[in-house]
Order: C-alpha cells, then sequence, then structure tokens
C-alpha cells in the first residue's frame, strides 16, 4: 500500500513503480472507478484500429473527426 497527500488542487502523484508496472507515461491515461467506496485505478489501454472498423456508418473515406471520435468513444465505453 502506498500513501499520498492529495493536494490543494485535488490532484495525486503516483509512484514511478506504480506507473511503471501499469504502463503509464507522460499523457497516458486512467480510469477512476469507484466501488463500495474505494477508488480503482486502471490504465486505459489505446485501441487497436481494427476493433474501430465498421462502426462508422458513412460510405465516404474520412467522415470527419467528429465522427471518428464518437465511433472511437463507443469502443472505449465497451472495453471499461
Amino acid at each position: 500500500m502506498v500513501k499520498r497527500r492529495v493536494g490543494s488542487k485535488g490532484q495525486i502523484t503516483l509512484p514511478k513503480q506504480i506507473r511503471e508496472l501499469l504502463g503509464l507515461e507522460p499523457g497516458g491515461e486512467v480510469l477512476l472507478e469507484l466501488r463500495g467506496g474505494e477508488v480503482v485505478l486502471r490504465a486505459r489501454r489505446g485501441i487497436p484500429l481494427e476493433a474501430l472498423r465498421g462502426r462508422l456508418k458513412s460510405p465516404v473515406p474520412f467522415p470527419g473527426k467528429d465522427k471518428e471520435r464518437q465511433a472511437r468513444e463507443q469502443v472505449w465505453a465497451q472495453d471499461a
């Protein structure tokens, strides 16, 4: 167990050992889940491009950043 203080902005620093074990690098994302009064932290993994195939309903080669973002969020929601 590792003890950390919450800063004035509500932030904590993850120890290097934990960041390394989770494979977190600067800019990486984490998922926080509240479970019965405890917070569970998980590293958010990248989505393989193949998982996005078929998510976009538009027949055009690139339907736009908004639709691409929506498709990515749908896949992430399924992983969570």
